[in-house]
């Protein structure tokens, strides 16, 4: 059986869409999801299915119980309060609702020992669940020169280089010393939590990739491969890795 691979999306709210929407009618909250992330698990038989934000811890609990892996996409800031920090200058829209409920997925995640893959913010979530703490804006706080958030760039855009540290799954999917990404966030890493180990840095030495110390089935980039598969293969790996890990768990 190919596995199931839950991906987190975007809640957005009615008000949200007001005079902006494209589908649904009024009164209507929608989910969202840009399908590089379907497009990159697909690729690499896996079966992708989109986990839209509920307001039912239970709820992301039972829908675990039925995946085999989970991959936290990319998508607003995090709540400053859940790695104890108060909303600073430069911090971007946040999202409440999602940031609960996907880290109810991610209790049920662990708890169930499915392979989990953090994906930006899901790299940030990470981070944050394990201890870590985060810089708000890496800009105002973190202004190293690397140009991290160039978005405007387009999402296939090489920006700069990450190094893939000796020993680490990222170099043993990647099969390289080093790795020319995209860059499409401005925050990152703060503070790397204690149980997490650095698999990629930045030139400027922010942490751009890591795994769990113990359970190799938890790791996370702060790039965003998915929307890089088509163009560049070598990206694929990141994928195949996952979904293969997410298949050794199915009994």
């Amino acid at each position: 059986m190919k596995p199931l691979i839950g991906i987190t999306t975007y809640f957005v709210s009615d008000e949200e869409l007001n005079g902006r929407r494209v589908r649904g009618t009024r009164g209507q909250d929608m989910l969202m999801s840009n399908l590089d992330y379907a497009r990159s698990v697909n690729g690499v038989s896996g079966i992708p299915l989109a986990l839209p934000v509920l307001n039912d811890p239970e709820a992301a609990e039972e829908t675990v119980q039925r995946l085999d892996g989970l991959l936290l996409a990319g998508g607003e800031d995090l709540a400053p309060p859940l790695f104890g920090q108060e909303a600073r200058p430069g911090i971007g829209t946040v999202c409440q609702r999602r940031d609960r409920y996907e880290w109810a997925l991610l209790t049920a995640a662990l708890k169930k020992g499915i392979p989990i893959l953090g994906i930006c913010r899901g790299f940030q979530l990470l981070n944050v669940y394990f201890g870590g703490t985060l810089y708000q804006d890496l800009a105002a706080y973190f202004n190293s020169g690397v140009p991290h958030a160039s978005a405007s760039l387009g999402r296939e855009a090489l920006v700069h280089e990450v190094v893939l540290n000796e020993g680490t799954f990222l170099r043993q999917c990647y099969g390289v010393e080093t790795l020319w990404v995209n860059s499409l966030h401005h925050q990152g890493v703060e503070i790397l939590a204690p149980e997490l180990i650095p698999a990629a840095l930045s030139r400027d030495g922010l942490v751009e990739g890591f795994q769990h110390c113990t359970a190799g089935y938890i790791f996370g980039v702060q790039w965003h491969p998915e929307m890089m598969t088509e163009r560049y293969s070598i990206h694929q790996n990141l994928f195949r890795f996952f979904v293969d890990k997410a298949g050794e768990k199915i009994v």
